[in-house]
């Protein structure tokens, strides 16, 4: 019998079967006053070493002073508030033993806990990040671009903190009494965040003059833009600021959108090759293969290869600051597909390059200058001629 069970904060639902669900298999004791008890408490015990439990617990202390024999003492009194939560469901379970007795009742159960799946990739290897909205003029694309580029690298689980308002919507739906018991089990699996990206922008602004020639009378006109967007990786549970740069950049053809994209990108470059840079994953002769695509890469740039050699720790602080690095070669970029990208070598020896190995940005290299073509002119004819003793007949 399908039914709600309320004990302890906990709401356990049997299910004959769900959807993008697993099920894990529990053996657990239970003690009650009713057999009924003892199975309710077997259940929570079993949803509780699959889910874990939520503890929450306080602590009060009161010093009292009195008068004894003339001396005054001191007494101290400790309270302690405990209360431990837990969630889930259950979809099964088979009763194995049952005793009971005056003092109660004794129950062991092999119990089926389900755990809700989400659907596609699961974030449970990726850091969670979210791109709240940036101040300022612009912030908004600023926001939405880099969104896009983060989610499309698939090293992060991004998170939304925009539609919070919709979301509420869905979540009233979810608790309705019109919606499935299966569909219950979405509720309680908002993730929680490793880092949030915040950032302002300081400036941007396009400013236009004109100038006139005096001699021609001709009028000149120009325009230069400017930009500078400060950014933030913070660690949320932590509040520890991970990464912070400045991004200052110019043009003189009044081209601001053209800044706001190249500083999207460098944002978001100088983010990754410092959390998650580039790594080859495969390597066929000159043809290389690296784990990113989509709007991240185009086609033509150019990256340099490099060797991991041994791990870099800080004396002060014990931290692991990286891995030495050894440039090898520097490959081009030839196709971009949606979760990979292929490259060809253009500098350094194939043999050296080696799956696993990291890749970062890198300027095109530099054209070697055509060599010149050596000319040879004929000889001059000579209107001269020789005696046979070698001297000149003039």
């Amino acid at each position: 019998m399908k039914k709600w069970l309320l004990a302890a904060l906990l709401p356990l639902l049997f299910l004959s079967g769900m959807a993008q669900a697993n099920v894990t298999p529990v053996q657990v004791t239970g003690h009650g006053v009713t057999e009924q008890l003892a199975v309710e408490n077997a259940l929570i015990e079993a949803v509780r070493q699959v889910n874990g439990v939520d503890i929450n617990s306080s602590q009060q202390v009161e010093q009292l002073l009195h008068k004894k024999n003339g001396e005054t003492e001191s007494l101290t009194h400790t309270q302690r508030d405990g209360r431990m939560a837990a969630k889930g469901m259950v979809d099964s379970y088979q009763m194995l033993s049952q005793q009971c007795d005056e003092g109660g009742c004794r129950v062991e159960l092999h119990v089926n806990v389900l755990r809700y799946k989400p659907a596609g990739m699961s974030a449970d290897s990726r850091r969670k990040l979210a791109v709240l909205p940036f101040k300022g003029s612009h912030g908004a694309t600023f926001s939405r671009e880099l969104q896009d580029l983060y989610t499309q690298s698939r090293r992060f689980a991004v998170l939304d903190r925009e539609q919070d308002q919709a979301y509420q919507q869905e979540r009233q739906l979810w608790e309705s009494d019109d919606t499935a018991l299966t569909e219950k089990a979405r509720m309680g699996q908002v993730l929680g965040l490793d880092y949030m990206l915040v950032g302002k922008v300081e400036n941007a602004s396009t400013r236009r003059w004109s100038e006139t020639v005096a001699m021609t009378g001709e009028v000149n006109h120009y325009a230069r833009s400017a930009l500078k967007v400060r950014y933030q990786i913070i660690e949320v549970p932590t509040r520890q600021v991970k990464w912070s740069d400045t991004v200052s950049l110019s043009a003189s053809n009044g081209n601001l959108n053209g800044l706001i994209n190249q500083a999207v990108n460098k944002i978001f470059q100088e983010s990754m090759d410092n959390i998650y840079p580039l790594r080859v994953i495969s390597v066929t002769g000159d043809r290389i293969i690296i784990n990113q695509g989509g709007k991240t890469l185009k086609s033509g740039s150019y990256f340099t290869v490099y060797s991991l050699g041994e791990k870099l720790v800080d004396p002060y602080t014990g931290e692991v600051l990286g891995q030495d690095e050894e440039a090898i070669g520097k490959i081009r970029i030839t196709t971009v597909k949606p979760k990979m990208a292929y490259a060809t070598l253009v500098e350094g020896e194939a043999s050296l390059v080696e799956k696993g190995q990291i890749v970062r940005p890198a300027k095109a290299p530099a054209r070697k200058p055509a060599p010149r073509k050596r000319t040879t002119s004929a000889p001059a004819k000579q209107n001269t001629q020789t005696a046979e003793g070698g001297g000149v007949i003039l």
